[in-house]
């Protein structure tokens, strides 16, 4: 079987005040399915960069080479409506502040939902059946309760897992 995710020779150049920054090189690794991948290293040595390379958020000017595919699907290159696809729907990044990722006027469950029915084309009745499992999931307590509760009524972690 194939690996979910395929990265290979991945390399990333940013421009920078006196020409091109090599910033990535020669990147490669695998996902299996159901497999868990930390990627580790030093303060700025890259590992967000190959995050945010690998779901197509790189800044204006950066430039590309290599191979990254998800489920058989090349990701380098894609245009914004098939990320749109892919982005969210089968992929998705943990930001480390949890904080930015979830808006502070939308409660838990509302942000859950939304997403579910513009990703994964459900009606309102089943993304909430959804986000109340998913919840369940990550062991967010009383997931019945915890869709209705607004993002600062959670902890940093139960925000990074919701």
């Amino acid at each position: 079987m194939a690996p979910l995710l395929e990265v290979d020779s991945l390399a990333v150049t940013l421009p920078g005040p006196t020409g091109p920054l090599p910033i990535l090189h020669d990147v490669s690794f695998t996902v299996d399915e159901g497999e868990m991948v930390g990627i580790a290293g030093e303060s700025g040595c890259g590992k967000s960069l190959t995050a945010q390379t690998l779901l197509g958020l790189l800044p204006a000017g950066a430039k590309v080479t290599g191979s990254a595919r998800f489920a058989g699907t090349e990701l380098l290159g894609l245009d914004t409506k098939r990320w749109q696809k892919v982005r969210g729907a089968g992929i998705a990044m943990v930001f480390q502040d949890p904080t930015a990722a979830l808006h502070p006027m939308l409660t838990i469950g509302r942000q859950l939902t939304e997403h579910m029915q513009v990703h994964l084309g459900l009606d309102r009745r089943a993304a909430d059946r959804r986000a109340v499992e998913l919840l369940e999931q990550v062991r967010i307590p009383d997931p019945q309760r915890a869709v209705r509760a607004y993002p600062h009524q959670f902890s940093g972690g139960m925000r990074q897992r919701a």
